[in-house]
This record gives C-alpha cells, structure tokens and sequence, in this order.
C-alpha cells in the first residue's frame, strides 16, 4: 500500500520528532509549568476571543494575561498576609487543645514545668538548620519566581496564536475523524472548566458563606477562618469538613459546646455542604458528563503521581479515557452493523 506522505516529507517528521525530543530533554523540568499555563489560556479563550473584537489580538492577549495575573498575584498576597498574620493565633489553639487533652487524660502529660509547645525553644534548637538552609530557600524562592514569569509567558503566547495554531492542526485532519477531535476539544474545555472556573468560584462562594457563620461563632479572626475554610474547599471530598471538626474538637475542648452545636447545625451544612451539593451541580450545569467520582480520582490520583500540575492533567486524562472508550463502543457497534464480526468468521 503506497503511503500518503512522499520521501521528503517522511525525513521533515523525522527530524520534526528529533526536535520535538531535544525540546521536552532540554526542558522536561518546566514541562509541568507550561500545561498549567496553556491549560488556564484554554479556561479563558473565550474571554479573549470577545475581547479581539474591540482591540487587536496583542492588545486582547496582554489584557486577559494582565488581569489574571493580577487576581492570582492578589489572592495569593491576601492569602499569605492573612495566614502569617494569624500564625500565633493557630499555635495558640493547637497548644489550648493539646492541653485540654491532657486534663481529659486523652493523651499522656509531659513535664509539668514546661508548656505543651514551646514554640521558641523549637526554633532555637533548629537555628543552625534555619540558617543552613537559607540559600537553598533563596534558591526556590528565585526559581518560583522564574516559573511565574514563563508560566504568564507561555499564557500570553497561548492566547495570541492557540486559536491559530489549534484551527491549523485541524485543517490537516482527515473529515471523517473531524467529528470525533471535536468531540475531544469539547470533553477536554469542559473539564478544564470544571477543575478551574467551578472549583474557583466555589471557593469564593464558600468564602462568603463562611463570613457570617463565623461572625456568629463568636471566635474572632473571621477572615482567617474563612479564608482556610475557602482554601480547603479546592480539595474535593473533603472540603473544609476537615476544618469544621477541627474546630468541633477545638469547642469541645474548651467546653463551648455552643459553638460545637453551631458547627455541627450550619457550620457544617451550609459552609461545606451548600457549595457543594447545590452551587456546584448549578454551575456544572451539562458541561460534562463525567461522573464526579471519576473526576476525584482524577484529582487526588493526579496529585499524588504529578504533584499539583496533576490536579488539572489527571481528571483531563481520565475525562479523554472515558470520552475515547465511548467513541471505542461506537466504532465497535458501527462495525458489528456493517458486518466486520461475520468477515472476520468467515
């Protein structure tokens, strides 16, 4: 059978393929900043496509690379004021349950003349690996700051010519399988959109709930509390369940078992479970038809195998498996009318 491409072209895929493995050698390590980036472009295409009616593509491109950076930049600077600010507000309730604890018997006592938690004494005894340690932070810190920059470059390029790039690569595929790669594109944003758009807003939803509620705790820090609580509700399952009964165990400790009542009535219905059994489906709407048990897997599954760049690549890989093993049913089903099972018999 004379194959479709001539000589010529067989040596330009040849050393295309040689290229394209020299590329992922020389820069395999920032592998898994370029798919977070090409991924969240993907997310907010349709934000730049509306944009590039108004201004020229470049100004579109940088616009949408400038306002996301700039909400990503100022969460992240919220989140870390926040959270250092209430670092000794934290060590305090984990040293008032450690000895709430031990006055229930629940736990051995240790010396009597010294705190539970000696935070300082834990610092002193660790100066020398504090110190020791400090280029090795100064090194991460430069590097992080490396992969941001690249991370908002590769967005930036993404979105000026993915749309380009992506209408070429479809041009060259062959009208029968044209149906099926749509398929494809359409899973894949889909679930880019739930891993992103809905988790995101989720949290922010959560955030907002959470205000209140622990207004009427009575506990203080309330946009410390809420802030955990949103953060948590990016991990799926187990949401800020896990915060709520860390401060059930925290109420009851202390004996307020007010607040564990309130924790128990709305913390834990309306903060956790509110977001996620009724925004989330809402804003899920039929985008995907993968059921979200699969999606977890994806995520906890990608997590622990890819690290943080897998809680997008492993629900997107699981989502294209399910999407192919269907399109694999049909084939075989359109094969069966067609006869293929008795031709093979025969």
């Amino acid at each position: 059978m004379k194959s479709a491409f001539a000589d010529h072209d067989k040596l330009a895929l040849l050393i295309i393929g040689i290229v394209l493995f020299i590329t992922l050698y020389a820069f395999g390590s920032l592998l898994g900043v370029v798919i977070l980036a090409v991924s969240l472009a993907v997310v907010v295409m349709p934000l730049n496509t509306w944009l590039a009616r108004f201004v020229s593509k470049q100004v579109a491109a940088f616009a949408v690379t400038f306002i996301v950076s700039i909400l990503a930049i100022g969460a992240l600077a919220f989140g870390a004021v926040i959270l250092y600010g209430n670092a000794d507000y934290l060590t305090q309730i984990i040293t008032q349950i450690y000895a709430a604890l031990i006055d229930m018997a629940l736990i051995p006592p240790g010396d009597a003349t010294t705190p539970p938690i000696d935070v300082a004494g834990i610092l002193d005894s660790h100066m020398d690996t504090i110190q020791s340690g400090f280029f090795s932070v100064l090194s991460g810190f430069t590097a992080a700051i490396f992969n941001v920059i690249i991370f908002f470059l590769v967005f930036f390029i993404f979105l000026l010519f993915g749309e380009q790039i992506w209408q070429n690569l479809l041009s060259g595929i062959p009208d029968s399988l044209k149906s099926f790669v749509s398929h494809i594109e359409e899973i894949s944003s889909n679930t880019l959109y739930s891993i992103y758009i809905v988790h995101i807003s989720t949290s922010v939803i959560t955030f907002l709930l959470a205000i209140p509620f622990f207004y009427v705790l009575g506990y203080g820090h309330i946009i410390f509390w809420s802030l955990i609580v949103a953060l948590f509700q990016l991990i799926p399952i187990i949401g800020p369940t896990l915060i709520m009964i860390f401060l059930g165990i925290y109420a009851i400790a202390m004996g307020d078992y007010r607040a564990a009542a309130l924790i128990a009535i709305i913390g834990y219905p309306v903060v956790c479970a509110v977001p996620d059994l009724l925004f989330r489906p809402i804003m899920m709407g039929k985008r995907t038809s993968i059921h979200p048990a699969i999606m977890w897997v994806g995520f906890f599954g990608g997590l622990w195998i890819m690290g943080i760049v897998g809680f997008v690549i492993g629900p997107l890989v699981l989502a294209l498996l399910v999407a192919c093993g269907r399109e694999l049913i049909g084939i075989m089903k359109r094969a069966k009318e067609n006869g293929w099972l008795e031709k093979v018999q025969v």
